[in-house]
């Protein structure tokens, strides 16, 4: 079973937002970025592009048996 070039896009950029994730979460929990910061709307829009992807290679796997999931993913 082969990711169509959609799916495979999705999936690139959800191991890269979960990356950049990881490294804010752990800025935050090391006290080494304040929540005034910048990195707060970064940290914020990872959060949601990170849901985004992960819709959007959810849709990509099952394709238009749900369409909900593909509404949710023009939504975010």
């Amino acid at each position: 079973m082969g990711f169509s070039s959609e799916t495979s896009a999705a999936l690139v950029f959800l191991i890269l937002y979960t990356i950049l994730f990881v490294l804010l979460l752990i800025g935050y929990i090391g006290r080494y970025l304040s929540w005034g910061s910048r990195y707060t709307i970064i940290f914020f829009h990872v959060t949601i592009r990170l849901s985004s992807q992960a819709l959007g290679l959810a849709s990509g796997i099952i394709g238009y048996k749900n369409i909900n999931l593909l509404v949710a993913y023009f939504i975010l």
